[in-house]
């Protein structure tokens, strides 16, 4: 089942370098989707200034490599929770998202 969050009020920060998904059963390749698109992994912080609350994730999105800046802020459009169980039995969580890109003022900074 796949949860979609509604991610108004959420600021994004890049916490960390986009990577490459290791492969499940090949671990020197990159994993791919269904429609054969490489998968790269992204840690963000969720900031929620409202509960002044801050959590780290780390969010799958497949396509292009993201284009994203250590610090800076991300968007992150089409968010969901995709929880699954690994083969210990445990509940382990998984985020995934439609895109991850450079937030629309980070842009306008980095432009100037």
């Amino acid at each position: 089942m796949r949860l979609l969050i509604d991610t108004s009020g959420i600021q994004f920060r890049v916490a960390g370098a986009v990577k490459p998904r290791p492969d499940f059963k090949d671990k020197d390749q990159q994993a791919r989707d269904r429609d054969g698109r490489p998968i790269w992994t992204v840690r963000l912080d969720a900031i929620d200034a409202g509960r002044e609350t801050k959590e780290t994730i780390w969010v799958e999105v497949a396509g292009d490599e993201p284009k994203l800046t250590f610090d800076g802020f991300a968007q992150v459009r089409g968010l969901v929770f995709a929880p699954w169980v690994g083969r210990d039995n445990k509940i382990r969580r998984a985020f995934r998202a439609d895109a991850v890109e450079l937030a629309a003022s980070a842009k306008a900074v980095h432009a100037a």
